[in-house]
């Protein structure tokens, strides 16, 4: 949605004359009465109208910030996940010693909470931790005097068992909860300025976004006015009318769209 009140007010015009056209053809179809039509077709439009912005308006303010949280999320754990080791470490140890006493040693990081020794184990190379993964991951780092291991991956397989020792505890740490409790909870990000941006491949909804950006949304009204109205005298007035139809959805569906992007 645009910051500017008169664009979004041209916007809500532009979509209520194209719906109110569309009811108006069909209910003209039916019925040839033309005060009994407009009146019928005044009435719809009204109730379609508050229905669509009404929950168009709610749907945005939910999508943009689920979406928001989202790319932040992704984009902090690739920057996160790019970074070396030490980078890695650097990172929490700022974050761990706001609350407790953190170590590095032998480039691993510990910190002491409640009097337990805790490692933090680093698997975000790995893309979907399994029970092998997690059993590989503890032979290569198990420490006798450690309490409990935090480890820091990506997405968990819901089938992992983590009661493996029965005086030690292990924490599974995905990237959701990393960027929940530890980035945005102490406000501390990884650093994202060289991330390139990747080689990204045509998808179908992408040729559906362009089919439907703002700037085609008057040529799509147009050729549907020109059709409905072709409709009335011309002959085979029904296909003329769903086409028109068509076309006048379309330029409705392009000034929609946007509202459900984020701003940027």
């Amino acid at each position: 949605m645009s910051k500017y009140r008169i664009v979004n007010l041209i916007d809500k015009i532009f979509i209520s004359v194209a719906i109110f056209l569309i009811i108006y053809a069909w209910i003209n179809f039916y019925i040839r009465n033309l005060w009994t039509t407009f009146f019928l077709s005044l009435i719809f439009t009204f109730a379609v109208l508050f229905i669509l912005f009404y929950f168009t308006e709610k749907k945005q303010n939910k999508l943009s910030l689920n979406k928001k949280n989202v790319d932040d999320m992704n984009k902090y754990f690739l920057a996160f996940r790019l970074s070396a080791k030490t980078k890695k470490i650097e990172l929490l140890e700022k974050i761990l010693s706001k609350t407790t006493k953190t170590q590095v040693q032998n480039e691993k990081l510990y910190f002491f909470s409640k009097d337990k020794k805790n490692l933090v184990i680093f698997s975000t190379h790995i893309d979907k931790m399994t029970q092998s993964n997690l059993i590989e991951l503890l032979d290569q780092n198990y420490e006798e005097d450690v309490d409990d291991f935090y480890i820091f991956c990506n997405e968990i397989n819901p089938n992992v068992n983590t009661k493996i020792f029965t005086n030690k505890t292990i924490h599974l740490i995905d990237k959701q909860a990393l960027y929940k409790d530890y980035f945005l909870k102490y406000n501390i990000f990884p650093d994202d300025g060289n991330l390139a941006k990747g080689i990204t491949k045509l998808k179908f909804i992408d040729i559906l976004k362009g089919m439907f950006t703002p700037n085609k949304a008057r040529s799509y009204f147009f050729c549907g006015l020109i059709l409905i109205f072709s409709s009335i005298i011309l002959p085979y007035h029904i296909y003329y009318l769903i086409f028109g139809s068509m076309l006048l959805l379309f330029s409705i569906i392009c000034k929609i769209l946007p509202k459900f992007k984020n701003d940027k």
